[in-house]
């Protein structure tokens, strides 16, 4: 009696056991991260060697309608603030993107500032994996500007599913062309350049290797077509840096527009120097092109 009494009991606990982690991993499944525990998620990757305590040192508010998670480290002076500024979710909502940056405050009686960007960050809301977008890495040459791959696929790629079905080139092919079309004896596309996302457009980011000692980052940023849809444009600027403890950005300079031709590859470049007049001309071809 008390054997079959042991092995109900031992049967009921197994049974006990087995709902419960159904639905455990039902709660786990379904478990996903507000906003605030994924800006902690980034802060404790951000400062992972560091003794600093969240709750202790963040304050989140709004600013300009949107969510900003302020915070001071031991090595800012009182004008300056880290912040994680949300751009909200990924469209398949997967991820919280923030980006990061350092709040310089000019004058504390006016409230001026400015904002020095460094990076986005992603973060997985229910694995809380942290995917970082882009770092520097200091080289023999200088400093190179490193993208991660795993960022890209995971965020980048949800916008770059084009609907345009009538087989001529896509946007990364026109933008390989312009490259070549620009840097023909300069080097590799595909080794130097990194398609991402900013500002609700597609950016081509490239660095070459001359560039490393004094940082600058050249940039293809996409426009889109013509309402024709025969051509690409391309807006062609530069970023400027200078050096702190990485580089720090400065400014950009904007150069000049080109559209690529989407059935032929053709380059038209919408202004171009003039030796004689001493000044940049419009180009007609680069007018007709995109009317």
């Amino acid at each position: 009696m008390k054997k079959v009494f042991y092995k109900i009991s031992s049967t009921l606990v197994v049974i006990g056991l087995v709902i419960l982690l159904y639905f455990f991993s039902g709660y786990m499944q379904n478990f996903e991260m507000t906003e605030e525990e994924a800006a902690k998620a980034v802060f404790d990757y951000i400062y992972s060697d560091c003794d600093y305590d969240y709750d202790a040192k963040v304050i989140s508010t709004m600013q300009q309608g949107e969510m900003v998670y302020l915070y001071q480290t031991q090595e800012k002076s009182d004008l300056q603030y880290e912040m994680l500024q949300s751009k909200d979710r990924t469209e398949d909502g997967q991820y919280y993107v923030f980006a990061h940056d350092t709040r310089y405050v000019t004058d504390a009686l006016s409230q001026g500032f400015y904002d020095e960007y460094h990076t986005d960050y992603a973060v997985n809301r229910k694995t809380g994996e942290v995917l970082r977008e882009s770092q520097w890495i200091e080289t023999d040459a200088g400093y190179k500007l490193l993208y991660s791959e795993a960022y890209e696929k995971a965020v980048n790629q949800l916008y770059f599913n084009e609907d345009v079905s009538d087989g001529k080139m896509l946007e990364e092919q026109a933008a390989r062309a312009l490259f070549y079309y620009m840097y023909s004896d300069e080097g590799d596309y595909d080794s130097i350049v990194v398609r991402t996302y900013k500002q609700e457009q597609s950016v081509y980011v490239y660095q070459f290797p001359e560039d490393q000692e004094f940082p600058c980052v050249r940039n293809f940023s996409c426009r889109g077509m013509t309402e024709d849809q025969e051509y690409y444009i391309f807006a062609d600027y530069t970023d400027y840096y200078t050096h702190g403890y990485e580089p720090v950005f400065t400014h950009y300079h904007y150069l000049t527009s080109y559209a690529v031709n989407r059935e032929t590859g053709e380059v038209f470049r919408e202004r171009e120097w003039s030796d004689i007049e001493c000044e940049w001309l419009y180009n007609e071809e680069y007018k007709k092109a995109v009317k």
